[in-house]
């Protein structure tokens, strides 16, 4: 079981952040076909699950090189064959994490200047309406 703690941990970590990266792909909103469309801002918590993500990103590493003197030979030798894929894969899923909130925190930009312009024309309208009488 001790041979398989790093593997599952990274496991974990992979499926925590293709979560995060699902959540935040579904607030952007990509496939409306509107050119902006209304878009939340990134909640807190998002950000709070994208900084658990590299500290879990993290985990299985340093678990390994904890546990390395207990590990059979055969796993040692494949954990030391396969780290670098895992590193990479961990690192470009850290970095699509910030990649989909600075979309969505983008989105949301447009969203919050179109709420304000609308109410600032539905002001001008409303004081040229009352001008008029």
């Amino acid at each position: 079981m001790t041979d398989l703690l790093p593997l599952m941990l990274w496991v974990f970590a992979v499926v925590w952040m293709l979560a995060v990266c699902g959540i935040t792909i579904a607030r952007c909103r990509f496939r409306t076909g509107e050119r902006h469309p209304q878009v939340e801002l990134v909640s807190w918590t998002m950000v709070e699950a994208q900084m658990v993500s590299v500290l879990f990103a993290g985990i299985p590493f340093i678990t390994y090189l904890l546990i390395e003197d207990e590990l059979s030979p055969a796993f040692r030798r494949w954990y030391e064959m396969v780290v670098w894929p895992g590193c990479a894969i961990v690192i470009v899923l850290v970095f699509a994490e910030l990649v989909f909130m600075y979309v969505q925190a983008r989105r949301a930009q447009f969203t919050l200047m179109d709420r304000v312009l609308r109410g600032v024309s539905r002001r001008k309208d409303s004081a040229s309406h009352s001008a008029m009488r």
